[in-house]
C-alpha cells in the first residue's frame, strides 16, 4: 500500500499568492487573445473602424455588426420578455402540483420584481454576442433597512414595551419635569434577498483552456469598490489599513472599458477628492485548494484587496451562469459572432466610400488648365455656384478625364449582403423588411412559414440561452432562497397574496423550458388549445370529463400563450366562485309552476272530496228517507194511540166530572134545609 504522503496547512500569504498566480496566468491570457478581439468588436460595434485610409476621403462606416447583434438580441429579448411562462418547476407527484406553482410564481418573483432580470438577460445576451460569453453573478446578500421614528410623551412603561421589540433601538430620549420621556427610535427591517446582476467580460476571469464552470479550478470577478463599501461590509480598520497598491491591472484604463466607452472615461477618477471613496481593486476567487492539508483540495471563496486576505469561506458552488451565443465544443469560450460581420463591415465601408467618393469627384471634378488661359486662377479654385471664370481662349479649361465607376460594385455589395445572412443567420424576411416575400401573391400562412423556416439560427440560440442560462439561473434562486429564507412571507402571486415558507420546501426541483419561438407560433400553440376545447365541448362523452376545473385550465393557457400575464383578473377558478345563484327568471317561472301544480292537486282533491260527499249525502238522503218512512209509520201508529188514549182520557175526565158533580148535587141535597 502507498504511503499517504504528508500536507502541510497554508497561510494566508500563501494563499494570496496562490490567487495571483492564477490571475496572472488569466489575465496574460485575455490580454493576449480574448481581451484585445472584444476591444476590437466593440470599436466596430460603435462604428470607429474601419478609418479612413486618407483624411480628405468619405468617412462613411457600414453598420454590420451593429445591425446583426442588434437584431439578434431583439429578436431573442422577444421571446424570453413575453411573459409566457418558459421556466417552470415541475411537480414530483400530483399532490405537488399547487407547491410547484407557488415555487415557479416565487422564483418570478425574485427574478422580476426583486430583479430586474429584463436587463440582465439583455446585457448577457449582448455580451455573449459581443464578448463571447454573457455572465451573469447569482448570490445571496444580508441587508438591513432602517428608518428612523420620533415618540413624544410616552410613560417609562410604554417606552419599555416599544423597546421591547426586536427590530427596535433607541438612539436619544429626553424626559419633561412630569416623567414622560420623547426621543428618536430606529427602527430596523431584514431586507435580505437573492441578487441577480451582470458581470463585465473585463472583469470576470477564468482559468487557460477551462470547458466550463463546473469544472475549473479557479475562477475569478474582479471589480473596485471604495473603502466606504468595504466598510460597509464589516471588513476591520486594521484590515482596510494595510490595503496598498498593487500589481493588478487597472480595471478604469482597461482597452475593453475604454472602446465601450468611447474613451469618454479617460484619466478621470474620483480618488483624489476624499480617502473614503479611494477605490481598490478586490477579486473574490473561487478556488479548489487545500488550506488544511488533509490531502483533499475543496472550493473556496477566497477575497482579497492588493496583498491583503480579506476573507476566505468554504462554498459548495460557485455563483456565477455563462452564456455562449456561439458555442464551441469541450471549451468554456464560445465563437465570437460580432467578429465574423467584421469582415462584411469592412468590405462594405470600402465599397460605400468608394462610391460616395466617385460621385463627389464626378459633383466636383478635378480640372486641367492651360497655362496662362486663366485671367484670374482665383476665380477657378472659389468654387462659387453661378460665378465667373474668365479665360483668354476657349480651350482653357477641361474637366480632367476620371476612371467610370466599376459596375460590378453594386452586386458585390448584394452579394456581401447574402454572405452575411448565411454568416448571422439573420435576413430580411425574419426581421419583416422583405418586400418580395411580404406581397399580394404569398398569403398569411405561407408568410408565416417562410419566416418561421428563416429563423432556425435564433431559435437554436433562444434554446442555449434557456438551458444555459435560465433554467440554471432559476435553479439557484430555487437553491438560495433554500437555504436563506427563514421567515414564512406573505407574497402576492397572481393577484392574490399567499403565504410563502420555502424553508419547507423539497430539496431540489427539476426545472422545465417550455419554449415557443418563430413567427406566429405562440398562436398556432393558442390555436390548438381552441381547437381541444371546440371538440371537448361538442362531444357529449367527452364533456362529461371536461369539467369547469379543466376549461378553466386550458383558457388560462391560452391567454398565457397570447401574452396575457394577469389571468386572475379575467377568469376567476371555479373553486373560488360564490354558490351559484338561480336565474330570477327561472326561479319566478319555476315558483309559477309549483303553483300551478299546487292549484292542480287541490282542484283534484276538491274534486274527490265533492264526489265522496255528493255519495255520502247520497247515501245519506237514503238513509234519511228510510229513517221519514218507518218514523212516519211510527208516528202515525202513535198518532192513533195518542188519540185513542186522548179518547179515554177524555172519557175518563168527563166520568170523573160527572161523578163531581153528582156528588156536588148530593151534597147540595144534604145541605138543603128542606131535607
Amino acid at each position: 500500500m502507498a504511503k499517504k504522503r504528508d500536507y502541510k496547512k497554508i497561510s494566508d500569504t500563501q494563499i494570496v499568492t496562490l490567487v495571483d498566480d492564477n490571475v496572472r496566468r488569466s489575465v496574460g491570457y485575455y490580454d493576449s487573445e480574448i481581451s484585445k478581439e472584444r476591444t476590437k468588436v466593440v470599436d466596430y460595434y460603435n462604428a470607429v473602424l474601419p478609418r479612413p485610409a486618407h483624411d480628405g476621403n468619405s468617412k462613411y462606416v457600414s453598420q454590420d455588426v451593429f445591425d446583426s447583434i442588434e437584431s439578434m438580441k431583439a429578436q431573442l429579448l422577444e421571446v424570453f420578455s413575453s411573459g409566457s411562462g418558459i421556466v417552470k418547476f415541475d411537480a414530483q407527484n400530483e399532490e405537488d402540483v399547487a407547491q410547484a406553482n407557488v415555487c415557479t410564481a416565487y422564483a418570478d418573483y425574485v427574478a422580476f420584481r426583486q430583479n430586474d432580470l429584463y436587463s440582465v438577460m439583455a446585457t448577457a445576451i449582448h455580451d455573449s454576442l459581443v464578448a463571447r460569453n454573457g455572465i451573469a453573478k447569482v448570490f445571496w446578500q444580508e441587508q438591513t433597512d432602517f428608518t428612523t421614528e420620533y415618540f413624544e410623551n410616552l410613560t417609562p412603561d410604554e417606552l419599555d414595551m416599544l423597546l421591547a421589540q426586536d427590530n427596535v433601538e433607541l438612539k436619544e430620549t429626553t424626559a419633561d419635569e412630569f416623567g414622560l420621556v420623547s426621543g428618536e427610535i430606529c427602527l430596523y427591517r431584514d431586507t435580505s434577498q437573492v441578487i441577480i446582476e451582470n458581470v463585465a467580460p473585463e472583469e470576470f476571469l477564468i482559468e487557460p483552456q477551462a470547458r466550463s464552470l463546473e469544472d475549473v479550478n479557479f475562477c475569478a470577478h474582479r471589480t473596485r469598490k471604495t473603502l466606504s463599501d468595504l466598510r460597509n461590509e464589516g471588513y476591520s480598520e486594521s484590515l482596510l489599513s494595510e490595503i496598498g497598491d498593487h500589481g493588478d491591472v487597472d480595471l478604469e484604463t482597461d482597452p475593453e472599458v475604454l472602446a465601450r466607452h468611447g474613451n469618454s472615461s479617460r484619466g478621470f477618477g474620483a480618488d483624489a477628492y476624499q480617502d473614503q471613496v479611494r477605490s481598490v481593486q478586490i477579486t473574490e476567487a473561487f478556488i479548489n485548494i487545500d488550506i488544511e492539508g488533509s490531502g483533499v483540495a475543496d472550493l473556496y471563496k477566497v477575497t482579497k484587496a492588493g496583498n491583503v486576505l480579506l476573507d476566505k469561506t468554504k462554498v459548495s458552488r460557485r455563483p456565477f451562469i455563462a452564456f455562449a451565443a456561439l458555442q464551441t465544443p469541450h471549451a468554456f469560450f464560445g465563437a465570437n459572432f460580432g467578429s465574423k460581420v467584421i469582415a462584411t463591415q469592412n468590405a462594405r465601408t470600402v465599397l460605400t466610400r468608394s462610391i460616395l467618393d466617385h460621385a463627389m469627384i464626378t459633383n466636383n471634378p478635378r480640372y486641367t488648365v492651360v497655362k496662362g488661359g486663366l485671367t484670374n486662377p482665383k476665380e477657378l479654385t472659389d468654387n462659387r455656384v453661378g460665378g465667373l471664370v474668365n479665360v483668354s481662349r476657349p480651350d482653357a479649361i477641361m474637366p480632367m478625364v476620371q476612371a467610370p465607376l466599376n459596375p460590378f460594385v453594386f452586386k458585390t455589395i448584394e452579394m456581401l449582403d447574402e454572405d452575411k445572412q448565411d454568416t448571422t443567420g439573420i435576413n430580411r424576411l425574419s426581421t419583416g423588411t422583405n418586400k418580395d416575400a411580404v406581397s399580394k401573391q404569398n398569403s398569411a400562412a405561407m408568410v408565416e412559414q417562410l419566416s418561421s423556416m428563416s429563423q432556425g439560427r435564433q431559435k437554436i440560440i433562444a434554446r442555449n440561452f434557456a438551458n444555459q442560462f435560465l433554467k440554471p439561473l432559476y435553479q439557484e434562486i430555487y437553491q438560495l432562497v433554500i437555504e436563506n429564507e427563514t421567515e414564512e412571507k406573505m407574497v402576492e402571486l397572481a393577484g392574490n397574496f399567499v403565504p410563502v415558507d420555502p424553508s419547507k420546501w423539497a430539496d431540489r426541483r427539476d426545472v422545465s423550458i417550455s419554449l415557443h419561438l418563430g413567427y406566429g407560433e405562440q398562436e398556432n400553440e393558442s390555436r390548438k388549445y381552441m381547437a381541444m376545447h371546440q371538440v371537448f365541448v361538442g362531444d357529449p362523452e367527452l364533456s362529461k370529463m371536461y369539467t369547469s376545473e379543466n376549461q378553466y385550465a386550458l383558457m388560462k393557457k391560452v391567454m398565457e400563450l397570447s401574452g396575457v400575464k394577469n389571468v386572475t383578473e379575467y377568469l376567476t377558478s371555479p373553486s373560488k366562485l360564490p354558490p351559484e345563484q338561480p336565474n330570477p327568471a327561472e326561479e319566478l317561472q319555476l315558483e309559477m309552476l309549483k303553483k300551478q301544480i299546487e292549484v292542480t292537486e287541490r282542484q283534484t282533491q276538491v274534486a274527490e272530496l265533492k264526489t265522496k260527499m255528493q255519495a255520502q249525502n247520497d247515501a245519506m238522503k237514503i238513509q234519511l228517507e228510510t229513517l221519514k218512512a218507518e218514523n212516519a209509520f211510527a208516528i202515525s201508529s202513535d198518532e192513533v194511540d195518542l188519540a185513542e188514549a186522548q179518547l179515554l182520557h177524555k172519557k175518563f175526565i168527563d166520568a170523573a166530572e160527572l161523578a163531581i158533580v153528582q156528588q156536588a148535587d148530593e151534597i147540595a141535597a144534604i145541605a138543603s134545609p128542606r131535607g
